[in-house]
């Protein structure tokens, strides 16, 4: 998929970069310093995704630091998802970070000519506690689905959906082939055309069970998306959070800056 030179993670800058014949200024703390140059190398397209990065030996010699500020300066790299470290391998420059917005993960993965993958993790039905019971309008004592599925891009683990439906609303919805779209089941067997979802994007840290289903450190960055997922009629169709690795996804968002008109000039 062709990146925006200007997306936030890779973007272009008017920026010092490694190979500029004059010295760039130093600022304090050096390992931030250091990082800042490597960055804009990166960023810069100096260096490639897969491409090695200098060791942290080529680093305290070219810029007269010591081991200890220049493995700062790459851990603070691989934490923002600009480098991945291999402990025999050396330090290498990670791929650019998926493309994301608010809505099916199949039809962004294959738009960008990627190749979704998913696998469930849970299926089940349940009592939910009040406050989903209300979101979803259930009736007393109503129930719902839980679907956990671990979603992927070319075989690579990128986020993990948390989704609630009615099961009342859709009673065998489980019974379905649930790798496949959920958005289509609902719409081909239901009726039900999602239209339309509120969202709310938080930074957060992967707990044990999602760092290791999607093959992370524990404590790694990551991005939580909350969904509330509206059908043609404003009914509440679904309610998600979404788990998404931080070195491996972004989300862009189109918004009007301001919806005022300006004013008209009388003459």
């Amino acid at each position: 998929m062709g990146r925006d030179p200007m997306a936030p993670g890779r973007g272009r800058r008017v920026a010092r970069t490694m190979n500029e014949e004059s010295s760039p200024t130093r600022t304090s703390p050096l390992y931030l310093w250091v990082a800042s140059l490597l960055r804009d190398s990166i960023e810069a397209g100096e260096l490639a995704p897969n491409a090695s990065v200098p060791s942290e030996r080529a680093l305290s010699e070219r810029y007269g630091i010591s081991r200890m500020t220049a493995r700062h300066a790459l851990e603070t790299l691989m934490h923002e998802g600009y480098v991945c470290r291999d402990a025999r391998r050396g330090t290498f420059v990670a791929e650019p970070r998926l493309h994301f917005s608010v809505g099916s993960f199949t039809q962004i993965m294959a738009a960008g000519d990627h190749v979704p993958g998913c696998e469930v993790l849970t299926a089940e039905t349940l009592t939910p506690d009040p406050l989903v019971s209300e979101m979803l309008h259930l009736p007393s004592g109503g129930r719902i689905h839980l679907v956990q599925r671990l979603r992927s891009a070319e075989g690579e683990p990128i986020a993990i959906e948390n989704i609630h439906l009615s099961a009342e609303r859709f009673p065998d919805l489980l019974d379905f082939d649930l790798t496949s779209s959920l958005w289509e089941i609902l719409r081909s067997h239901y009726g039900v055309h999602p239209t339309k979802a509120d969202a709310r994007v938080i930074a957060v840290t992967l707990d044990r069970f999602e760092a290791e289903t999607l093959k992370a450190k524990a404590g790694s960055p990551a991005i939580a998306l909350t969904r509330t997922v509206y059908g043609a009629e404003g009914e509440v169709v679904e309610l998600a959070r979404d788990v998404y690795r931080g070195d491996r996804a972004e989300f862009h968002v189109t918004a009007p800056v301001d919806a005022r008109l300006p004013a008209t000039r009388r003459i």
